[in-house]
């Protein structure tokens, strides 16, 4: 009897991870857990499944989140980032495998119990880092000799879909953030919000954009875990959303709305970015977007058969269509992932048996790619002689 807990499974992105999960896994028994139990409940009654059941959990309570991992096959942790380590902690410690959709580096230091308990965790499977790690990998493959590793994702949705999504979106541009940086000889190197400014094509529904430095997990975790033939000598992540959002991050830096200084509101003392979290998710129109989708590409240069190289790999997804309308066209290259990364492990269709992995060093890209293509979500590569 196989067992799955989906946390966070009614969520923005959750909620995709469990819908796949529920129409492609053969799994007995999918617990769908969620604070918002009355959302839970709603969703599994979509389904006429006696394998689905909806949990309550707050994750705030460390007894009730160990409870509902323990005695799982496969835990899908679809929470935000700030639950990453507990979550992979507890899990590890149960002999639960899973998968999360971020990544925090402490993560990775629990693979000696990871190894001693039996299990496979592997974070940060969703887009960006997930996806990107195994189109990264993929790139590495097809060249002898790999330089440079540029990955540029392009996240089209609204501003404030979840109290989640705003609070990663502000956060990656706050000019105090130590984890923003490039990897360059061995060096992680720190970089000012907004630096690195380049336009790159994504596939013809984001189009064209100008794409800037963000901090993200692959510019330390491909320099550690790609083969060491294969190691780059650098790593560059540059991301970018819709106009609206990158214009309200600009004038939140230019005017200081990051500084932890109180304002005073008529005798209130309130911190400028609180003010603006709460405006945000109450305002309409940061509910708004002209396009949904999520465009990713990675460029690897290097070197092929004696000569320098470039490996260009890109995802294309539909949009409009049935089961990829509006912002599902944005959460599905998210959620998709998850649930296929989940069902890889509990198959043994793994590349290690145990410990704590990014995607790049647990997945073989191909097979990865053949399952996001039955989904919709099309990888291709291209190599270019230069």
């Amino acid at each position: 009897m196989a067992k799955a807990v989906i946390l966070g499974g009614v969520g923005a992105v959750g909620i995709e991870a469990s819908r796949d999960f529920i129409e492609t896994s053969g799994f007995d028994e999918i617990v769908i857990a969620d604070y918002n139990i009355e959302k839970a409940r709603r969703f599994i009654e979509e389904y006429s499944d006696d394998r689905l059941s909806a949990v309550k959990v707050d994750v705030n309570d460390e007894d009730a989140l160990r409870s509902v991992i323990k005695g799982s096959d496969i835990v899908i942790n679809a929470l935000p980032f700030k639950y990453d380590y507990i979550v992979t902690e507890f899990a590890v410690e149960e002999g639960v495998s899973g998968v999360d959709v971020a990544t925090e580096q402490d993560q990775f230091d629990l693979t000696p119990k990871a190894e001693e308990t039996g299990a496979l965790f592997v974070p940060g499977v969703g887009a960006t880092p997930g996806t990107t790690n195994l189109m990264a990998a993929k790139a590495a493959q097809l060249l002898d000799k790999v330089d440079t590793i540029e990955i540029f994702w392009a996240a089209f949705r609204c501003t404030a879909p979840s109290p989640g999504l705003l609070h990663v979106t502000i956060w990656e541009f706050d000019p105090n953030l130590k984890e923003r940086v490039v990897y360059e000889d061995g060096v992680h190197k720190p970089v000012p919000p907004y630096s690195g400014a380049k336009w790159v094509e994504f596939f013809p529904l984001i189009g064209r954009r100008e794409t800037v430095f963000v901090p993200h997990s692959e510019t330390y975790t491909l320099p550690e875990y790609l083969p060491p033939e294969k190691k780059p000598r650098r790593v560059y992540v540059r991301g970018t959303w819709p106009d609206e959002t990158m214009n309200l991050l600009k004038v939140l830096l230019y005017y200081g709305f990051y500084e932890d200084k109180p304002v005073d509101f008529d005798g209130v003392y309130v911190k400028p970015m609180k003010f603006i979290y709460r405006f945000m998710l109450q305002s309409e129109k940061a509910r708004e977007t002209e396009v949904w989708g999520y465009g990713l590409r990675v460029e690897a240069t290097g070197e092929k058969d004696g000569k320098p190289a470039k490996v260009i790999v890109m995802n294309e997804h539909p949009s409009g269509v049935e089961g990829w309308e509006g912002s599902r066209a944005y959460f599905r290259p998210i959620g998709n992932p998850l649930s296929i990364g989940a069902q890889m492990i509990y198959r043994g269709e793994t590349l290690v048996e145990k410990g704590v992995y990014p995607p790049e060093a647990a997945f073989d890209p191909d097979k990865f790619f053949q399952e996001l293509g039955k989904r919709g979500i099309k990888i291709s590569w291209e190599v270019e002689y230069l």
